[in-house]
């Protein structure tokens, strides 16, 4: 007779897609009935799950957490089951899974083959599905390697012993299956004389003016870009509508995500003007008139730019060049470093206007119409720009007007195409940026039985949209609707309906939808998102009509995070040195559309960038500006 509670069978780990439907089974024996409670560990507590008092645990795997069964009788003797873990990976293609998948192992990422320096840092990496969690054991050139049983292999210094064939056996209770095998090589790729070790951009496109006229296509450039760059490999910090501080704080952001050998990229859309042959962008809060010191100095993100030692740095001011701020007194420039690593490309030549154009509700401008034409072709960057400039110069709409300017002190043909070689730690992950980026689908329930699923689109990094779609609506119920508010303890703007722009941008395959929510100036936000729910139906047992309401959380995403000035990713990156999967803002340096041209726009009408007096001289050489003002970004 059993003395002593005995658990027969432990929960296992498991590696799942989102949402899959999972169960964790804890089966026990002992002298007297026993009872059940499952935990789960969230952040640094262990909760109780309210109402987990079964052997058996189901849930749908909403993200990675730890889970624990406490056993125990009447007489509080109390055993507890080993921790699991179950792994959520995300953006798994559809199809991925069978209909009769047993849990077997399925590789989702494949390892891929590296190029590095002799004594360079490299990461393999091979992720996979499986219930229970796979096991991995890596091979090189065919021996089996005793101490790489991880889903990743890590070499601190790549050394020539270390080069030649890599693959990973992956195996569970259920199956085994092998990674396609890849190549460590020393040296460069056949083809390619150059390679970025990360690549980074960060587009602000400023719109709604609080002093000036308002514009409106860099909402919908800055979306565009923002598209292309990511096909190219780049992480994308995204941005609309900020003030001086927000500038300087997302650029702050911006130079930190730099590394040795990376490529940098600043994109910017709005009002601007340029003194003495340095240009400035204009904040969306600027006074009118403004002032150097109201404004950003471009030279000056520049000069930062090249302090982080990047391999390449592109400059695209998609802004007006009208001579401006004749009277202020020019501070002391100190010139660029001799590095030639820089491109400039101006959408307007000086002193002149750039433009947008309009079709029906639709607004781009000129600079990037042509730009998206020829971005993702594989040529040396100021290559590129001159097809861009060509084009410009035919087009009848702009014809006498705006042409582009292309200035470069660049050395080597580098394109903005160059593969990325995987150099370690330093090496910015685009999976885990994009999985920080994303928000999941939430589900929430109404006391009526009426569930809705709540869908996030991010469009930029600090706006998104919230789709609501009704799931389950009870027979009984009639004339249901939901509807969409912010919580009004919240800060920054949101609207309960799409402005005309960011309907334009709304991704088509989103479906039919019940009600979409614009939350912006993310940025603004110090806490989580709280957003209020209406559900409005009428009872058909008593036609009478019913009104319910509830809150929702929503997490702000990790890269809107980034902007709050009390939460600097300088900050962070020393806070989460050795971050583990389950830390709220891991360190990424660890971790790792286009509109026809065929047809002239009926009615096109050509708008001002900015309106500005004209004033002073402009040097007009081909050579990189100087740096410039010191105190426009002191404190980046």
């Amino acid at each position: 007779m059993l003395k002593d509670i005995q658990i027969t069978e432990q929960p296992v780990c498991a590696c799942v897609p989102l949402d899959y439907p999972l169960t964790l089974r804890c089966q026990a024996q002992g002298p007297t009935t026993l009872y059940y409670q499952w935990f789960m560990q969230r952040e640094s507590t262990c909760q109780e799950i309210p109402g987990a008092t079964q052997p058996e645990l189901y849930i749908h795997a909403k993200q990675s957490n730890l889970y624990i069964c406490r056993v125990n009788d009447k007489k509080y003797r109390t055993l507890f089951s080993n921790w699991v873990k179950v792994k959520v990976l995300r953006n798994i293609p559809a199809g991925t899974i069978p209909p009769d998948w047993n849990g077997r192992p399925i590789i989702v990422t494949e390892p891929v083959s590296a190029h590095v320096k002799c004594h360079n840092a490299v990461r393999l990496y091979c992720y996979a599905l499986g219930l229970p969690a796979p096991e991995y054991q890596w091979y090189h050139n065919g021996l089996c390697l005793l101490h790489s049983r991880e889903k990743e292999i890590k070499i601190k210094s790549v050394r020539q012993k270390d080069t030649g064939s890599y693959l990973c056996h992956v195996s569970n209770a259920y199956g085994e299956v092998w990674s396609e095998p890849v190549e460590l090589i020393i040296g460069l790729p056949p083809g390619h004389r150059f390679f970025a070790t990360g690549k980074v951009a960060l587009l602000i496109g400023n719109n709604g003016y609080q002093n000036h006229p308002n514009l409106l296509a860099p909402m919908v450039d800055v979306y565009e870009l923002s598209v292309l760059l990511r096909k190219l490999g780049f992480c994308v910090l995204s941005l609309i509508d900020l003030t001086h501080e927000e500038m300087l704080i997302s650029i702050r952001q911006f130079l930190q995500l730099l590394d040795k050998g990376a490529y940098g990229l600043f994109y910017y859309a709005g009002h601007g003007y340029e003194h003495s042959g340095r240009n400035y962008m204009v904040p969306i809060d600027a006074p009118q008139p403004y002032r150097p010191e109201n404004c950003i100095s471009v030279q000056r993100i520049l000069q930062q730019m090249q302090d982080r030692k990047t391999a390449l740095n592109v400059v695209l001011l998609d802004t007006c060049r009208k001579w401006y701020n004749s009277d202020c007194a020019l501070s002391t420039v100190t010139p660029l470093k001799p590095l030639g690593n820089i491109v400039y490309g101006y959408a307007t030549s000086e002193n002149s206007e750039a433009y947008e154009v309009q079709d029906e509700a639709f607004s781009s401008g000129i600079f990037m119409t042509y730009l998206k034409k020829h971005i993702l072709k594989e040529q040396k960057v100021t290559h590129m720009l001159d097809k861009v400039l060509e084009e410009i110069g035919k087009d009848p709409l702009v014809k006498g007007k705006q042409v582009m300017e292309i200035r470069h002190s660049l050395k080597e043909p580098r394109a903005l195409t160059d593969r990325i070689c995987f150099s370690g730690s330093e090496q910015l992950n685009r999976t885990v940026w994009d999985q920080h980026t994303k928000i999941p689908k939430q589900v929430v329930k109404f006391s009526c039985g009426v569930e809705a699923e709540l869908r996030f689109k991010v469009m930029f990094s600090n706006l998104i949209h919230t789709f609501a779609k009704l799931t389950h609506n009870p027979s009984h119920l009639s004339s249901v609707r939901i509807i969409l508010y912010k919580s009004m303890d919240n800060l920054g703007s949101s609207n309960n309906r799409l402005d005309p722009v960011d309907s334009l941008l709304t991704m088509e395959d989103d479906g039919e939808v019940d009600y979409i929510l614009r939350l912006c100036s993310l940025q603004k936000y110090k806490n989580n998102i709280i957003i209020k729910i209406d559900l409005h139906y009428t009872s058909m047992d008593t036609g009478e009509m019913v009104q319910e309401s509830l809150e929702h959380i929503i997490p702000i995403p990790w890269i809107a995070g980034l902007l709050n000035k009390t939460n600097t990713f300088c900050q962070e990156r020393n806070q989460t040195s050795g971050a583990t999967a389950k830390d709220s803002i891991p360190n990424l340096k660890n971790h790792l559309s286009n509109m026809s041209m065929d047809k002239e726009p009926p009615l096109a009408h050509l708008t001002d960038a900015a309106v500005m007096p004209t004033s002073c001289q402009s040097k007009s050489n081909r050579e990189p500006e100087e740096n410039d003002e010191g105190e426009i970004l002191t404190d980046l």
